[in-house]
């Protein structure tokens, strides 16, 4: 099974792609998500006295490595809540975060423009997974709501893993749980730490914002979804009962 893919790139036109699986980020690629988190983090910062701090370095973490980075910023400005154990409060600071993100998803998040077109064009032809630094409460509950979840075969977060982005833990497992070498997977990231774990995980990397100034580790540069394109045969799922019974393998363990 392979697809081919056309993407509008910003640098140099047309680019085309043959892959054997594609994996999906998930905040702020599929789901606008990413602004959900930042306003999250900034009503925080602007509860602790540190209204209008940069959140550019909070972009794409797991919530424990944003805990780290706020903590961090606790300590610097010598707010009274850094006084005690800063074990302690780093555990307090995830956990504040992981609840009131969560809140925050459940009312509901729009997904980004393409998404779902893309998604499905691929998911007829090759195995998609989703890689994303989320918690698997939230990442499912996103894909659930919006119906994308029927389309991926393949959903892992940070808590499947040692390491969350930017190490290639992530989309090393989503590749190896898909049964494709990472230099057959095309990856779609949004952030700089994401883009620099499917870097380090050796795939063909695509990175989709439309913000010029974030800076992406990628061999092709989009500002959406919405340009990329989808040709190649769909896979005869039906025809071939070896790969129905391994496609229907690698969707039974979503």
């Amino acid at each position: 099974m392979s697809a081919t893919l056309t993407l509008a790139t910003t640098a140099s036109g047309a680019a085309s792609e043959q892959v054997q699986a594609a994996i999906f980020d998930c905040d702020g690629l599929l789901f606008d998500s990413e602004s959900v988190w930042l306003a999250m983090l900034a009503d925080f910062h602007a509860r602790h006295g540190m209204a209008g701090a940069d959140l550019t370095p909070l972009t794409g973490l797991a919530s424990d490595a944003a805990a780290e980075a706020v903590l961090a910023r606790l300590v610097d400005a010598g707010h009274p809540r850094a006084a005690g154990s800063q074990a302690r409060l780093r555990c307090e600071l995830q956990a504040e975060f992981d609840a009131d993100y969560s809140a925050r998803l459940a009312a509901g998040v729009p997904q980004m423009p393409g998404a779902a077109e893309l998604i499905t064009a691929l998911a007829a032809r090759v195995p998609v997974a989703v890689a994303s630094n989320g918690r698997r409460v939230d990442v499912r509950m996103m894909l659930a709501a919006s119906g994308l979840a029927e389309h991926i075969t393949r959903v892992c977060t940070v808590e499947d893993v040692a390491a969350g982005k930017p190490a290639p833990d992530l989309y090393l497992a989503a590749a190896r749980a898909l049964g494709v070498e990472p230099a057959a997977c095309i990856a779609f990231e949004d952030s700089p730490v994401g883009s620099q774990a499917a870097t380090a995980a050796g795939m063909i990397v695509t990175g989709v914002n439309p913000d010029a100034g974030i800076e992406l580790t990628c061999r092709h540069r989009l500002t959406s979804l919405t340009q990329v394109s989808v040709s190649g045969e769909p896979a005869d799922v039906a025809g071939d009962s070896a790969v129905q019974e391994a496609w229907w393998m690698l969707r039974s363990r979503c």
